[in-house]
């Protein structure tokens, strides 16, 4: 059986709850190295998960001839950099949303992964919605029963990132003295870029592409000069209207999807795993049984098969510049006040 040798960038909080865990459980999988810009952190997380080497500099990671393939899970701003020097040193890619926080990065990226078509880059978070759930909504849109789709609306919001800043600072004994995420200058943008995106890939996905886009942002609660609550109205190619709401000020998560057709309603509730569905026709609520998943650690698996097999992955560059670019328009809106189109 032959291994894919990985590199982690990036010892936070995503790569110890999610990428490593995962990793380390897929027998195709072999943990190279990892990298962070903090020692503390990276030679704490290679040992808590047996990687045989650690850095601070992630360009020696890309150094390693074993490192077939990479993992990008920087804050945001850094991941552009981080991924064309990956694509250019030869790597495989795997790329935390978002992509990028402008779409001239997103547009190199893109010209960077042309040169390099042996190479498989993977954008996040569009392999997320590779799940039953997803796929049984999507297929009642596919085949009209639910009739003209009219609106979509979703909503995405927790407490804020401040929570899993503070547990990754105790995993390392580190004193939190601020979380990245609310500041402009570390973060580039808010919750929109932080939750968002979720639901702009979730709607593009469903109903394909945004004709214009409309925002509204504010900082209501947290100690921020990034948005904490955003609201956008899309105007849908096919004519259909759909709404994001996003928040970092919600006591409970939360990830729903509402779509209203003119002979169906779907209710999807993502974080419990529900689907509920009304028909015209019979005049009743379904709520079909589906599995949670389509296989364990999904989002690996999937990223090792499309090199292995020489797949094109789910998400890919493009589909990750066309997000920046639905996300930058809604910045510029919500600073002229006016729809803005997408080019």
């Amino acid at each position: 059986m032959r291994k894919i040798g990985f590199g982690v960038i990036g010892c936070g909080s995503i790569a110890n709850s999610f990428h490593l865990p995962e990793l380390r459980q897929i027998e195709e999988a072999e943990l190279i190295a990892v990298a962070d810009i903090r020692p503390n952190r990276a030679r704490a997380t290679a040992e808590r998960f047996k990687v045989p080497l650690w850095f601070t500099d992630y360009n020696k990671l890309l150094e390693l001839e074993d490192v077939e393939a990479v993992i990008i899970a920087t804050p945001h701003p850094t991941h552009a950099k981080i991924a064309i020097d990956s694509i250019e040193a030869g790597k495989h890619v795997m790329i935390q949303k978002p992509m990028a926080t402008s779409v001239e990065e997103a547009n190199f990226i893109v010209e960077i992964a042309k040169r390099h078509p042996d190479l498989k880059v993977m954008v996040l978070p569009f392999i997320y919605y590779d799940i039953p759930v997803f796929d049984y909504t999507k297929n009642l849109l596919d085949r009209g029963e639910l009739g003209k789709i009219c609106m979509l609306r979703v909503r995405i919001a927790h407490q804020g990132p401040e929570a899993s800043q503070r547990e990754i600072a105790r995993t390392f004994n580190e004193e939190l003295k601020e979380c990245w995420f609310l500041k402009s200058e570390k973060a580039h943008g808010g919750v929109l870029l932080d939750l968002g995106i979720y639901s702009v890939t979730m709607i593009t996905l469903l109903l394909g592409r945004v004709r214009k886009v409309i925002a509204y942002m504010a900082t209501l609660a947290k100690d921020a000069d990034v948005e904490d609550n955003a609201t956008l109205i899309l105007e849908m190619n096919n004519g259909a209207i759909a709404t994001v709401e996003c928040s970092w000020t919600q006591p409970i998560p939360s990830e729903e999807l509402s779509i209203y057709g003119t002979k169906g309603i779907i209710y999807l509730d993502k974080f419990r795993n529900k689907v509920r569905v009304f028909k015209e026709c019979n005049r009743s609520w379904i709520t079909p049984s589906l599995p949670r998943e389509k296989e364990p650690q999904h989002t690996h698996r999937h990223f090792i098969r499309s090199i292995l097999e020489d797949r094109e992955p789910i998400g890919t560059v493009e589909d990750g510049a066309y997000l920046i670019r639905i996300l930058d328009a809604a910045y510029r809106s919500a600073i002229l006040g006016k729809f803005i189109e997408i080019l």
